[in-house]
């Protein structure tokens, strides 16, 4: 039965170019069921001798796992093998591949010493717990003693072999440079003395190409002979760069990117019978595995629409095939990731433009607007408000600011989409007017000018709602403006900050700041606001790393944190002082407490 397929996926094979497939790199370790011979590596507690069988180099020296104690109270060393025994490969050919040692508690090396055909040192066998089949075989030992030569023999499930003779096992300490792990130190097996070196002792790896009639094969077990006398080879792990006539698609861009939803699409590699999809989304870049859970099964076609998806958050995804061939699934493919766009904001709304233009995080403004004029909305994409210390002044907060100079040039910043439809709310914000670089007062020129506007839709039209210019210059100390917004407007409201330099060189450069905008409720006080108008709960450590604390709880309803662009992450009922923020990255937030009569309080506080 086992041929007959092999036979099918040969004569698919041939439809397509095994180099294709080979460009592909499918690593995977190889576990066995038996064949190691000898335990080498010192690990866990106790004496070294305890743990192992036998010497590494033919002296009396181990190697050691990074979790051995040769007493109870020992401090383990620093150095080592990972005692979970994956080893990640060092080599920039192979970024990716791992190996997987044996058994730390067991035997863990194929040791061979003799190269009298015969001798129970001389060879061994290593039989898989997988049959595998492989493009590349990769293999992980050390030598003794001098460098060994073994002859590799790889025995496929049809009862034919390939072999590769005079390979090379460096001395643990060789100048070679095909080691994937070094400077694991050893220890003495008798004293328990550790010894550890800035590059020694080294485990190699060496690659073995499968021929091409074989590659469909599954490999069955390994023998290992030893061919000359000098070394004491260590065969420590195998790993495969596995065949596969079902190789992952490529994803491609993310499009149709809306604030709830993306289209995201992947071409497939020819060759591969894809039958259907998976898809995996998420807001970590941690990778999928053969067994993670897919959030889409079965997707015909090479394009899917992802909803229910969060605004302004960034998404990696990832899409692997499933196949009508030898092989039934591909590996998960290399991920993709796209940004959702802002939806609504939630009010009330603080911002202090600490992550302005920062492209990390996203903070809903749009400062990359350009061209145009207040009646056509902006033509163009270029950069031209920035981050900036309010006033140029150095220990103040950061500000919007925009560098008003030359001729003709037009900057437009826009904010995050407001919905007004539910009451009345206030704009207030800082402004003022500096020369560039420079806290000193200066004037406009005599065409400069800045509009405050606002859009009920969206951003297609504007309506100018104030203007700065050579007639009414800002001073160089911090102005407030307020915007009394009238109620039950648009539910897609967004206002813009319009400057430009007009047709007119005045030879002289000046910088515009926004600070502090924000977005307030206008409604009439409520009983017990007025009665006690400076209610407020306060919170510490600020700045703080993991936990914030509020002192006061007694009337308090709930609590939210909001990130620097107005979105909730984190909400806490009941009236707990102790508020677990351990999850949020590094960063501005506000934390916004309800108290029980329905009054809140805003407190900005810094994350470290």
């Amino acid at each position: 039965m086992i041929k007959k397929i092999f036979s099918m996926a040969l004569s698919v094979t041939a439809l397509f170019s095994v180099t294709a497939l080979m460009a592909q790199q499918h690593f995977q370790t190889v576990p066995f069921q038996s064949g190691y011979t000898a335990d080498v590596i010192a690990n866990g507690v106790g004496p070294s001798i305890a743990s192992t069988t036998n010497n590494v180099d033919g002296t009396y020296y181990n190697l050691v796992a990074n979790d051995f104690k040769p007493t109870p109270t020992s401090i383990p060393p620093s150095y080592g093998l990972p005692a979970n025994g994956t080893i990640s490969s060092g080599l920039s050919s192979t970024p990716g591949l791992k190996f997987q040692l044996g058994d730390l508690n067991g035997n863990n090396s194929l040791r061979l010493v003799s190269n009298i055909p015969g001798a129970i040192d001389n060879s061994g066998t290593l039989v898989l717990s997988n049959p595998v089949a492989a493009v590349k075989l990769y293999m992980l030992a050390t030598s003794g003693q001098g460098t060994a030569q073994v002859t590799i023999t790889v025995n496929f499930t049809d009862n034919t072999t390939q072999s590769f003779t005079e390979q090379e096992i460096p001395f643990w300490n060789s100048t070679r440079t095909n080691y994937a792990i070094r400077g694991i130190g050893r220890v003495n097996r008798n004293t328990d003395v550790l010894q550890t070196f800035p590059e020694d002792p080294k485990l190699y790896q060496t690659v073995h190409n499968i021929d091409v009639v074989n590659q469909t094969k599954l490999i069955q077990s390994i023998t290992v002979k030893k061919t000359i006398n000098e070394g004491v080879a260590n065969i420590l792990a195998f790993s495969v760069d596995a065949y596969t006539d079902c190789v992952e698609p490529i994803t491609q861009p993310a499009g149709a990117i809306t604030s709830a939803s993306a289209q995201i699409s992947w071409t497939i590699p020819t060759g591969t019978q894809a039958v259907s999809h998976d898809i995996y989304y998420s807001t970590s870049l941690t990778a999928p595995t053969s067994s993670t859970t897919p959030n889409y099964s079965g997707v015909t076609g090479v394009t899917y629409t992802i909803g229910n998806l969060s605004p302004n958050t960034k998404y990696y995804y990832w899409v692997r095939t499933n196949c009508n061939g030898m092989m039934n699934q591909s590996q998960w493919s290399l991920p993709k990731y796209f940004t959702t766009l802002c939806g609504v904001t939630a009010l009330p709304y603080t911002y202090d433009f600490y992550y302005f233009n920062n492209f990390e995080f996203k903070t809903c403004w749009n400062n990359a607007l350009s061209g145009g004029t207040p009646a056509t909305g902006p033509t163009g994409t270029a950069y031209g408000w920035h981050r900036n210390p309010f006033l140029n002044i150095e220990n103040n907060n950061w500000a919007a600011t925009v560098v008003i100079d030359g001729v003709n040039k037009i900057s437009w910043t826009t904010t995050p989409l407001f919905d007004f439809s539910a009451g009345a709310y206030k704009v207030k914000f800082k402004y003022g007017l500096t020369p560039y670089g420079s806290p000193s007062a200066t004037q406009m020129g005599v065409d400069d000018v800045v509009h405050f506007m606002i859009s009920n839709d969206g951003g297609n039209t504007w309506t100018i709602l104030t203007t700065w210019d050579h007639n009414n210059s800002p001073s160089n100390t911090p102005n407030e403006y307020t915007y009394d917004i009238p109620g039950s407007i648009s539910a897609t409201t967004r206002f813009a900050f319009y400057a430009s330099s007009g047709a007119i060189n005045d030879h002289f450069s000046i910088s515009f700041f926004v600070d502090d905008f924000s977005v307030e409720s206008n409604a009439p006080l409520s009983t017990s606001e007025m009665s006690n108008p400076s209610k407020k709960t306060a919170v510490h450590p600020n700045p703080f790393k993991d936990v914030l604390y509020l002192l006061d709880t007694r009337e308090l309803k709930n609590v939210s944190v909001g990130d620097a662009s107005g979105r909730i992450v984190k909400t806490f009922e009941g009236s707990g002082k102790e508020l677990n923020l351990s999850m949020l990255n590094a960063g501005v937030y506000f934390v916004t407490v309800i108290f029980k009569d329905g009054s809140k309080s805003t407190t900005k506080v810094i994350k470290q």
